[in-house]
């Protein structure tokens, strides 16, 4: 089970992806003012990042390192080809 991100662990995976909240709005869907709110105080209480954003997250690294992985391997095989 998922728990909600704090703001600090949203933006460090952020960091650690390479990319920003403005990145971040443009892969997920999600408007830039939105993203930018979470962790915001309002009625006493911030605005939680949501529980969504962090699976997402990994998945996004892992799709990363496949392609990388994918990148390789055919790499590999156009060079034996030759």
């Amino acid at each position: 089970m998922h728990t909600n991100m704090s703001k600090e662990q949203f933006i460090s995976k952020l960091k650690e992806l390479g990319f920003d909240k403005t990145e971040f709005s443009d892969l997920s869907g999600v408007p830039y003012t939105t993203v930018n709110n979470w962790g915001v105080m309002k009625n006493g209480k911030p605005l939680p990042v949501p529980i969504w954003v962090e699976p997402f997250l990994n998945y996004y690294e892992k799709a990363k390192k496949l392609e990388y992985v994918m990148s390789e391997i055919c790499q590999k095989i156009e060079s034996v080809k030759k």
